[in-house]
């Protein structure tokens, strides 16, 4: 799980004594679960409550826990895979956040559609993601 403080269970958290499968399939999900930190769906999930019942609020919270994602992961990455992983949160917080009922900029897609797109949209970020 991403976290403002690195990656739970992450490289230095695993002694690795040879390259197994199941240690590779661990870093795979290590880097699916990267994309957008933990503490912002969590910030996005009580607001997102918070502001259910408050007209046109909710859009706005989704797009200001849109942009703090963005800024947590250029701040909190380094290295070249910098730019890359900015673009996979940018593109990852809205599939999340439609996944857990949100909107979109207002846009609520159809019911199957944020599954999916979480399903395909992990597989690939998960290759593209450099922790380098």
């Amino acid at each position: 799980m991403a976290t403002l403080y690195g990656s739970i269970g992450g490289p230095a958290a695993i002694t690795r004594r040879s390259t197994s499968s199941w240690d590779q399939i661990k870093d795979f999900l290590g880097k699916v679960a990267a994309h957008v930190p933990s503490e912002v769906i969590a910030i996005y999930t009580i607001g997102k409550t918070m502001s259910s019942g408050q007209g046109g609020l909710e859009p706005i919270w989704t797009l200001i826990c849109w942009v703090l994602s963005i800024f947590l992961r250029w701040m909190g990455t380094d290295g070249e895979g910098k730019r890359m992983n900015v673009v996979l949160s940018a593109i990852a917080f809205p599939i999340w956040a439609a996944a857990m009922g949100g909107t979109i900029l207002g846009w609520a897609p159809p019911e199957p559609i944020p599954g999916w797109a979480i399903l395909i949209f992990s597989v690939i970020a998960g290759a593209l993601y450099n922790d380098k």
